[in-house]
Order: structure tokens, then sequence, then C-alpha cells
């Protein structure tokens, strides 16, 4: 039960993780690169979040956020588009993370093995209490 919601946080950060909020200069706007949902800014700097944007020749258009109303935007009017979009660069630090834990964890895991250092064991024997000269490196 514990691993199952430590996978699901995981996979849900991992995933916001890889990905970034960034401007695309409307002229450049392909139906390739519109996501679930996109963030219009104006020429007079409001902003319209759109979902399921579509892009028709010269207009943008969708559904406006918490509402059912279809809107249409002509690009002239469009200052920017902000849409959430893979990133690289997260993606790579996000996977090294979790490879050097990763690594780190096993490394931890194989090389501890419960017992004391071989090299201490005498020190706990009664010859150690008895005789402290003999065994410096035991601290006595």
């Amino acid at each position: 039960m514990l691993l199952s919601r430590v996978v699901g946080v995981s996979l849900a950060l991992g995933t916001a993780a890889c990905t970034s909020i960034r401007p695309v200069a409307p002229a450049k706007l392909s139906s390739k690169q519109l996501p679930q949902v996109v963030s219009v800014t104006y020429q007079d700097q409001t902003v319209l979040v759109v979902m399921d944007p579509e892009l028709s020749a010269d207009t943008l258009k969708g559904v406006r956020w918490g509402t059912q109303d279809s809107v249409a935007i002509p690009l002239a009017s469009v200052q920017t588009v902000q849409a959430k979009v893979p990133d690289r660069t997260k993606t790579l630090v996000l996977v090294a993370t979790v490879g050097l834990l990763t690594l780190s964890g096993v490394y931890v895991v194989l090389n501890k093995t419960g017992q004391p250092n071989a090299s201490d064991t005498h020190c706990f024997g009664d010859e150690a209490m008895k005789h402290p000269d003999q065994y410096p490196e035991c601290g006595t």
C-alpha cells in the first residue's frame, strides 16, 4: 500500500518535473505544437486560458477554461501563447538524480553486513579489557 503511494507520487512529480511552461510566438504555432491547455496573452496583457485548442488558418479556437463557452481568437490580436511543453534538461536532471539515488541505495545495501568491523572484534573480548597496553587500537 505504501509502495503504491510512493510510486504514484513519484510518477506525478516526475511528470511535472519533465515539463515547462514556455511562450510560443503566434506566428510559429502549428497544430502539432498545441497541448490540451494553452494560455493566450493579448496585446493589452489580458490572459485567457483555452482548453482543447485548434488552429484554423489565422484563428485559435477552443473552449474557455472553466466554462463550455467556445472562443475564436484571431492570431493578430495575440501577443504570446504559453503552453506546457516537454523540457529535456529537467528530464535529464531527473533521470540522473534517480539513477544516482538508486546506485547509492544499492551500494549501501550491498556493503552493509550488520557485522562489526573484523579488525575490531578482538576489542570486545576480556583480553582487551585485562591488557589494554597490548591492544592500543581499542582505545580502552
